[in-house]
């Protein structure tokens, strides 16, 4: 069709009324083709229906008024959706005859739901801008309270722990103080101990210096007597040295002897495996020798025993000298025996195999030798015997020696000590007189420091006191601030609380919505059919138009036509001059007017009908022209409506980048301010949707209005030119018994019949051109 979307505005009052006086004019012209009683429900309805609006709207306002409970918006909306599935139920169900009043009379009555709901939804939001203009304010007073309470809470807690260091500085103080007057206390003590104890080692030390005068004298009496017993010793000392070298090389030549006589007994093996008797007796010779030989060995360890005594006992050493030349004597005979006897052994086992009787010498050499030994075994005990009485007298006088040492030793120790004692009782009586000295001088610190603590603590004294006034002042104001927070908190539950109630009717609303949208989409496709069916109504409308075109040619046609024939008629008129008969002037005057009046009355229908359609035409093009403005204004309302929305967008999103910053709360409060502008851009959409309708409609009622003229023009020039044809055949070939006075009266009644006609055709046209608008239009 080319038309643009038009959009209802409730602020413009007149294109309002325009368009509801174009619906109730195709309302009315649908009244012609459907029966009474359908009009009687249709005004029922109709009543029903305001009475409906009239009850949502107060509803709404009573609902706007109530602190933004949402139940009337949705209510109105509700029952906007019921009413177009209900429309779309009639459009599907009804007839042809029925759809253009059901049309005309719902879109009369989703109009008015519409602006009650766009109302109530404008009401709803400023509710909630205030609503959250109250939360925002709120919330920041909340955050500035709490704040405050964190600030007062912090001096509190700083205040607290001044108030907990002075306490731990008082008591410090106190411990300090208890404990330095119990350190000057320890002090005196000390001193008086310390006084006492050097009296006491005075009197110590002098006993002591006698006593060490008596041990000295006694230690020089002793170091003589040591003197002497040491020049014994070192004489007794050196005998034993001498007699130790005797005895060592006596060792040497019994070791020897002792390896000759293996030597011997080997040999005697070697023999013995030859001859047995002589083994028997070469092993009792060997017994005999080892017997020898340990007798000897025991007589060297004596030997050397008596030499160790004669060490020891030198003083008795010259006695025993003698004895000691006798055993060598002895050891030296032994020898000479053993080296004999060695001899013998070895000659008699080198030739023992061919000698048998050397054997027997050798035994009774052996035998001599045993005797020999035997005697020497007796001067070695007696020997020993006398080294070892000599060794009991040594070990007597090296007692008395140890002895005499160890008294010495110990009386050196004791001498030591006393005078290690006396250096060290000296030092400390020296410390202790330091220490007295340094023990005055603290106490006159002490006394100094103790008067500056008592000065301190008076001082935190008056701090404290303070201390705990200020955190007395600090908790009543706590106390009053959290209050405050306790009422400011219900208040913030209660408006959460609303909130979440209109967030909740709001989302039901929003499903309600989706579920209108698919209504509405069903409902542009039926607008689209309309749309192609407008179209096809404006292809018989051009076709009309040019009917209307041809249809005035013809009329001016037969106006000129008429014109002529008046023009010809006053000429005849003026050009007769001579006189005739009264009867012959009548029925040359009936004769002359009838056609006359006949051709007067198709003049003027024609006249008639060309002013209505020349009116008709300028009427529509007002109209189109009006139509035009309309468009024209109602795009101007487009384009502020949409500045309206970018402006309510850009404000949308700079309350979204506050409430951002508030908050998860505060987020809900923006979600359902979106949530309505949403909802908001749907319902001007369904609006517009409706317009575009009700813009259809009007489009199908000029049209129609415009065929039903046309066919009215038509039948009228039907008629009119029957009557022409009529009329000529009567003028022509008048009947017979024709009587003039009876044809005028025939004609007047014609004439009054055609009157009444154009009468009522006039008044039918008015009513038609009201029903289009055209009045409205003009006005």
């Amino acid at each position: 069709m080319g038309f643009p979307s038009v959009v209802i505005c409730p602020n413009n009052p007149s294109i309002s009324s325009h368009l509801c006086s174009k619906l109730c004019s195709v309302r009315v012209h649908r009244k012609e083709k459907i029966p009474g009683f359908f009009v009687t429900s249709t005004t029922k309805r109709r009543r029903r229906s305001l009475g409906i609006l009239r009850s949502v709207l107060h509803n709404g306002k009573s609902s706007v008024n109530d602190n933004g409970a949402s139940e009337p918006a949705r209510i109105v909306l509700e029952r906007l959706f019921a009413k177009t599935q209900k429309l779309e139920e009639r459009m599907n169900g009804d007839s042809c005859l029925d759809e253009d009043a059901l049309l005309g009379f719902s879109l009369d009555i989703l109009e008015s739901d519409l602006q009650a709901a766009l109302s109530a939804l404008k009401k709803k939001e400023e509710d909630l801008e205030d609503a959250e203009k109250l939360v925002l304010v709120e919330h920041s007073e909340l955050n500035r309270a709490r704040e405050e309470l964190q600030q007062r809470e912090k001096e509190i807690s700083v205040a607290c722990s001044r108030h907990e260091k002075l306490e731990v500085e008082l008591s410090e103080s106190n411990l300090k103080l208890i404990s330095q007057a119990r350190h000057i206390e320890d002090l005196k003590l000390r001193l008086k101990e310390r006084d006492q104890e050097i009296a006491a080692v005075q009197s110590a030390l002098s006993l002591k210096e006698d006593e060490l005068e008596k041990m000295r004298n006694e230690l020089l009496k002793m170091s003589e007597e040591a003197a002497k017993t040491d020049s014994e010793l070192q004489s007794q000392a050196q005998l034993l040295n001498e007699a130790n070298e005797v005895v060592k090389k006596q060792e040497i030549e019994l070791q020897n002897l002792r390896k000759v006589l293996r030597e011997k007994e080997e040999r005697l093996q070697t023999s013995l495996t030859i001859r047995r008797s002589e083994e028997e007796k070469l092993k009792v010779v060997e017994t005999k020798l080892e017997k020898r030989t340990m007798e000897w060995l025991l007589a060297q360890e004596e030997l050397k025993r008596l030499a160790e005594e004669a060490a020891r006992h030198m003083g008795e050493t010259n006695e025993t000298l003698e004895d000691f030349r006798r055993v060598k004597k002895l050891l030296v005979d032994v020898r000479a025996e053993l080296v004999s006897s060695q001899n013998s052994l070895a000659s008699s086992r080198q030739q023992m195999e061919e000698q048998e009787l050397l054997l027997e010498k050798q035994v009774a050499e052996l035998e001599e030798q045993k005797k020999s030994v035997t005697s020497y075994m007796t001067s070695l005990k007696d020997a020993h015997i006398e080294v070892e009485s000599e060794r009991v007298k040594l070990r007597v006088a090296e007692a008395r020696n140890k002895e005499l040492e160890r008294d010495l030793s110990m009386e050196k120790e004791l001498v030591e000590e006393l005078q290690e004692e006396l250096k060290n009782e000296k030092s400390s009586l020296q410390q202790a007189i330091q220490e007295m000295s340094s023990l005055q001088e603290e106490l006159g610190q002490k006394n100094f420091e103790f008067g500056e603590t008592q000065n301190l603590l008076m001082d935190k004294e008056s701090d404290l006191v303070e201390a705990k006034l200020e955190i007395q002042h600090l908790n009543s104001k706590q106390a009053s601030l959290q209050l405050i927070l306790e009422e400011k908190d219900l208040e913030l539950s209660n408006a959460k609380q609303k909130l979440e109630e209109v967030n909740k009717e709001v989302a039901e609303l929003k499903i309600l919505m989706s579920s209108r949208e698919e209504q509405l989409i069903q409902a542009t496709n039926m607008l689209r059919e309309k749309d192609e069916h407008v179209q096809i109504l404006q292809d018989v409308l051009d076709d009309t138009k040019l009917q209307v075109s041809e249809a005035e040619t013809v009329v001016e046609r037969i106006v000129e036509l008429s014109n002529k024939l008046v023009i010809s008629i006053k000429e005849e008129e003026r050009n007769a001059s001579t006189p005739v008969d009264y009867m012959g002037l009548e029925s040359m005057q009936q004769v002359l007017d009838k056609p006359n009046d006949n051709f007067r009355l198709e003049k003027q229908q024609l006249e008639t009908e060309l002013k209505f359609t020349r009116e008709s035409l300028k009427i529509k093009e007002k109209e189109i022209l009006a139509a035009k403005r309309e468009f024209t204004i109602k795009d101007e309302e487009l384009k502020t409506v949409v500045d309206r929305l970018d402006d309510r967008e850009k404000e949308v999103k700079r309350l979204k980048e506050e409430m951002v910053e508030d908050g998860n709360g505060l987020r809900k409060l923006y979600a359902i301010a979106q949530e309505r502008i949403g909802d908001k851009s749907m319902g001007d959409l369904a609006i517009e949707k409706l317009q575009l309708e009700a813009a259809q409609l009007e489009v199908e009622a000029a049209t129609s209005a415009l065929q039903k003229l046309a066919e009215l023009s038509g039948e009228l020039l039907n008629k009119a030119s029957l009557s022409i044809e009529a009329d000529i055949d009567t003028t022509i070939f008048p009947h017979s018994g024709f009587d003039p006075r009876i044809s005028v009266v025939e004609n007047n009644e014609c004439f009054s019949e055609v009157k009444t006609e154009v009468t009522r055709l006039s008044a039918l046209t008015e009513q038609l051109v009201k029903e289009a608008g055209i009045i409205a239009g003009q006005d």
